[in-house]
This record gives structure tokens, sequence and C-alpha cells, in this order.
């Protein structure tokens, strides 16, 4: 008997959690608005055969290769699998296009003061800090999810949150209105935070804020070093992190195994235990 895929062959688990994926890093960087990827997630999420789960995700563009420094360049192919992975772009929870929609520049530093009596030779306090304020920003380096949450506290005097993701260059975090609960607010960080021009979004049936500060940084960094090895992927690479609670608080951790095998993710508690594996 053949086993050959056809349109009409039945979606497995695996096919819904890995379109929703897809739909995740396509509402991460523009492509779905808050309304699409809530209507597509639901929809992926009930989807009987593969050709239900391709017609949601036919035209989103492909995904890119993971780069920090230099822009992501567009894929030369998709894998066997879905291939949801957006890497520096997206990778780039929810933010890429969002992202470059905002201010480029660094956070706001003043610059050393015009010299009105300060010597010109030894650099005075304030030009440390003009670069200190431009310091690279990467919150899936060890220490980085950490430096996220401390400047998440400074912005809004507290580390609750709708949900966190974490990108190899920035991150972002919905947070709710103080005024309208159900309303979701998205905003990026990449030095400093700032709303991004997005709309405020609905919150999802079932998903509870939560307080970043409740999840072990230290157990996450090493997960997140860990996680294409658990993944059975050990040359694969982590492109990004979502954090939520949707009925669950959860990391989910998600790679690039870098091979035509797809990607995967880890879905783990905030004290870094790993709930399950999706390969």
């Amino acid at each position: 008997m053949s086993t050959r895929q056809t349109p009409q062959t039945r979606a497995r688990d695996i096919d819904r959690v890995n379109t929703c994926a897809r739909l995740d890093q396509a509402y991460a960087d523009g492509q779905l608005d808050a309304s699409e990827h809530r209507e597509f997630v639901a929809r992926a999420q009930s989807a009987k055969t593969l050709r239900e789960l391709a017609d949601l995700v036919r035209d989103l563009q492909p995904p890119v290769e993971s780069v920090e420094v230099t822009p992501p360049a567009a894929r030369s192919g998709r894998g066997r699998k879905s291939a949801w992975v957006v890497a520096a772009a997206a990778v780039a929870v929810t933010v890429a296009v969002v992202v470059s929609n905002g201010s480029d520049s660094p956070e706001s530093g003043s610059p050393a003061p015009a010299g009105e009596a300060a010597p010109a030779d030894p650099p005075g306090p304030a030009e440390s800090s003009a670069v200190a304020a431009v310091e690279p920003v990467r919150p899936l380096r060890p220490g980085g999810f950490q430096r996220v949450v401390d400047s998440y506290r400074a912005e809004f005097g507290d580390t609750i949150a709708y949900e966190v993701i974490l990108y190899p260059e920035r991150a972002a975090a919905g947070r709710a209105l103080p005024e309208a609960p159900d309303r979701i607010v998205p905003y990026t960080f990449k030095g400093g935070w700032e709303r991004t021009n997005v709309p405020a979004s609905s919150r999802f049936p079932g998903f509870r804020d939560f307080d970043a500060a409740l999840v072990d940084a230290a157990a996450l960094d090493d997960l997140i070093a860990r996680a294409p090895g658990l993944l059975g992927a050990p040359e694969g690479v982590v492109t990004h992190v979502i954090i939520r609670d949707d009925g669950t608080p959860t990391t989910n951790i998600y790679v690039d195994y870098r091979n035509d095998l797809g990607n995967g993710y880890l879905k783990a508690g905030f004290d870094g235990s790993v709930l399950r594996e999706y390969r």
C-alpha cells in the first residue's frame, strides 16, 4: 500500500503544531494581523487534512535564514516538514516587520556635553554611557532574558505580561491595557521598549497574564543551549522563544534543524523542566 501523502491525507498533531508555529511567525513579522492570526490558528487546530493546513499558509512568504548581524536572506527552499521557522527576521512571539516600523536608533542616551570645561583627551562618563546605549541586544544568549526582564520592569514598573518573545537581536511583549484588560498592546525591545504601530488586539480565550520574573532565567538560558540536542539536531539553532500562559505557564523554544528534516520545538515550564518535545 502506498504511503505517498496527498492533499487529502489526514493531518497529524505534529502537522497542526508546525502550521500553528508558522502562523505565529507570520503574525510576528507582520504578515498576519491579530484577528487573522487568531482565526487561522483556530482553523489549524481543527484541520482534518494536509490540504486544509496548506491552505492556511499558502500565501505566506517563505522563511528566511537565521542571521544575527546582516539582514536575513530568503531561504532557497522549504523543508519536508512545514517550514515555519523565521529566523533573524522573525527571528526577528510575535516582530521583524513590527520592529522595523519602529525606531532603529539606539536607546535614547544623552551625548557628552559639548565641552564646556571638560578636557578633550580622557573620555568622560557621559561618553561611556553613550557607548553602553548601543550595546547589542542578544535575548537568546546567556543573561539575555534577564536583561529583557530587568528593562521591562524599569519601563513598566512591574513584570506582568501577556506574552514575551525572544529573538536573536530583539524581544517583543504584549501587555494588557489597564482600562481594558482584554485588549493587548504590542511592544518591541531593542535596547529600549517602544510601542509598535500595530493596533491593540483581543486576548485569546484562556490566555492569562503572567509574571515574567517567575521564569527561571538561568534554567531558560541552559535550556536554550541544550534545545537543539534534546530535539536530536545538535547542529540546529534556536530561532525564537515564546513565553506565555495559555492555561499552562510555558516557554516554547523553537529550533531550526538546519537540514531537510525541518523544525521542532520544546515546551517547558517556567522552572526549565521539559514538558513535551515536538519534532
